[in-house]
């Protein structure tokens, strides 16, 4: 087969939970401390409770960092605003990160992701759920954080659903915003996935910016590197596809990348493989690059065609674009300028027949479509791979909570 398939719950079949644990036990803020402002955090009957009125905001911070984790918490606004955070840290007693947004203006962003201290907004909720937030009631927060994952529900419905490479572990947060404040929390709680592997995630650079090294170009148009970017040129009448291999094979990743398309149609390829004796055939999945509303969506060449395919352009035509792909055992998702546009489970089998040993496969590919003009350009092409291994040397090669992410 093109590549193994996968029931995504088997990621945990060696990965265990150490339990539920209260954050706040017996009434105690043993374990925590204030970052900024020093306002008034009590704990009643169960009850947190954060008040203040400072020109900065403050943070009740848990001592212990966390990395991957199940967050779940009920959250109520008095007054003011606030917002939880997840794997920040504390820079010139300021605590800088991830926040799941709790917001109680007309805005409606509660749940949405914001980078505190650094890039701001990541990823506001849609439209659809920003009624998810009850004003003046108890609202339930649930969020994960697993690998690059970030994932948060208010009151059931999903407002944040991320890739990010920028922090993998850190503290949490209980927000009081600036201004007149008062927020309350009840029955916060947390669950760890079990440190019975070791984890090395880490981020490699695909394209340096100057060379072509590590990659392969493949049939019609022609490749440059260009201010820091690789540019694909293609003519109308050139009848033969472009491809630019990148020939080291990646099964299961998360990665980002920034593309521009000016003219034409374009593609990323993953899990594909070069077509015996036909240099520009290419079996595999592609995200779709070009001008049009599909823009993102997942296609399979030499194969079933389209498999998701979006209806709402996402993409900008004239400027540089933001894409993020994670792949988990059959699911893939695709992220255009932070909006989740791809949620697609991939386990029917792509090709029955054995693939062509020597040729490539699992690789990666950017495309220039034949017979049409076509002129593309890509960029700051970062990748990570699941890589996890046990005391004894098995390793893991899926991101875990593939299925509690779903």
């Amino acid at each position: 087969m093109a590549f193994k398939t996968f029931i995504t719950l088997l990621a945990f079949s060696s990965f265990s939970f150490a339990g539920e644990t209260e954050l706040f036990p017996n009434d105690s803020l043993e374990g925590w401390h204030i970052v900024g402002p020093q306002i008034s955090y009590t704990l009643n009957d169960g009850v947190l409770t954060g008040e203040g009125n400072e020109r900065r905001n403050s943070f009740l911070t848990s001592d212990k960092a966390y990395s991957d984790f199940y967050l779940k918490v009920d959250v109520k606004i008095i007054r003011g605003n606030s917002g939880i955070q997840v794997r920040s840290h504390d820079i010139g007693n300021r605590l800088t990160g991830y926040q799941i947004e709790a917001d109680p203006s007309e805005r409606a962003w509660s749940g949405g992701l914001y980078d505190e201290g650094r890039r701001a907004w990541l990823q506001p909720p849609n439209e659809n759920v920003r009624d998810a937030f009850n004003l003046e009631k108890w609202n339930t927060y649930e969020i994960w954080c697993v690998g690059p994952r970030i994932k948060a529900k208010v009151n059931g419905k999903t407002t944040t659903n991320f890739l990010d490479f920028m922090d993998l572990s850190g503290y949490i947060g209980f927000q009081i915003h600036s201004g007149n404040s008062k927020v309350q929390w009840r029955n916060a709680t947390i669950t760890e996935w079990s440190n019975t592997y070791s984890s090395e995630l880490e981020v490699t650079t695909l394209f340096d910016g100057k060379t072509l090294t590590g990659m392969q170009p493949v049939g019609g148009g022609t490749w440059t590197v260009e201010d820091g970017a690789i540019v694909g040129r293609q003519s109308k009448d050139d009848d033969t596809t472009g491809l630019m291999w990148i020939t080291t094979p990646y099964e299961n990743f998360a990665l980002k990348l920034k593309y521009k398309i000016d003219k034409g149609n374009s593609g990323f390829f993953f899990r594909s493989q070069q077509i015996p004796n036909d240099k520009t055939g290419v079996k595999g999945i592609q995200v779709e690059i070009d001008r049009q509303p599909d823009c993102g969506g997942l296609y399979e060449s030499s194969g079933r065609g389209w498999l998701s395919k979006p209806t709402e352009q996402f993409s900008k035509y004239d400027d540089w674009n933001d894409m993020m792909v994670y792949t988990c055992g059959s699911g893939v998702m695709v992220w255009i300028n932070n909006k989740l546009v791809v949620e697609c489970d991939t386990i029917n089998p792509l090709h029955p027949e054995k693939l062509t040993e020597g040729e490539f496969l699992n690789n990666f590919a950017f495309q220039l479509h034949k017979r049409q003009e076509v002129v593309v350009r890509f960029k700051d092409i970062e990748l990570m791979v699941p890589k996890y291994e046990d005391a004894d040397g098995k390793q893991l090669d899926m991101f875990i909570g593939c299925g509690l992410l779903n």
